[in-house]
């Protein structure tokens, strides 16, 4: 895995944040705190095809 430095602080790539994202999104803990917290879910929704990060 490499990592990229900037400032003294080694970051990962973009693509490892996504793919963590992504297995996060697929975990049974996800799903557990989704159905807890209702307006969380449709926050996400509202939030889906966003470009957060420049």
């Amino acid at each position: 895995m490499a990592l990229k430095r900037f400032n003294g602080l080694e970051m990962e790539t973009e693509d490892h944040y996504r793919e963590k994202a992504n297995s996060y999104r697929t975990s049974p803990q996800y799903g557990k705190m989704i159905s807890l917290y209702p307006v969380l879910e449709s926050t996400i929704k509202d939030c889906k095809g966003e470009n957060l990060v420049a």
